[in-house]
């Protein structure tokens, strides 16, 4: 049964969103999170691409290892996310397991929307956009139909949980993450 369809509990809330409050405040201590995710980019990188799905943290679903430039540091960023296709794009969302906050990674994306994947043992640069309007709202149901609790991490956050395209190959510059990339 997904997190998504669950049955509600005393409370109001259901199952999923209690499991999804849970697995948040688990990952609170930040320190702790981000050495565990530059581990798991290690981990996608070494294995020159047959580790693709993650059970733990992607609910099964098929993940890339975004590395970003730290607004702050100037430095590469890796991270491990979830994504789905669409067309020759990877599209991604910055649920951060339902935290108030973004990721770092979108945060990152914000100041300066060229990045690299690793995905499938192939790294490709990629320029990231926010999706909008129309198309937001369909990459969001597909993406809810792959991660049901995605609904439920959106409830938590207490925030749209942004969607974002990225497209590989597209011209890298300046700027940061936009609706139409700019």
């Amino acid at each position: 049964m997904s997190c998504a369809t669950a049955t509600r509990v005393p409370g109001g809330e259901s199952f999923g969103t209690k499991l999804a409050r849970l697995v948040r405040l688990l990952t609170r201590p930040r320190p702790l999170v981000t050495r565990f995710t530059r581990l798991h980019a290690l981990a996608l990188r070494a294995s020159g691409g047959r580790l693709r799905r993650s059970r733990l943290l992607a609910g099964g679903m098929p993940v890339l290892s975004i590395t970003t430039i730290g607004r702050r540091s100037g430095e590469q960023r890796s991270t491990v996310i979830a994504y789905m296709r669409h067309g020759a794009a990877f599209v991604v969302t910055a649920a951060n397991l339902g935290n108030e906050k973004p990721p770092a990674w979108y945060l990152n994306l914000l100041s300066d929307a060229s990045a690299e994947v690793e995905v499938g043992g192939r790294r490709l640069p990629v320029r990231a956009r926010v999706a909008a309007g129309d198309e937001a709202d369909k990459l969001w149901a597909d993406w809810l139909q792959l991660l049901p609790a995605a609904e439920d991490f959106q409830t938590i956050a207490g925030r749209r949980i942004p969607v974002v395209v990225l497209e590989p190959g597209a011209a890298a510059g300046p700027g940061g993450l936009g609706p139409s990339g700019d």
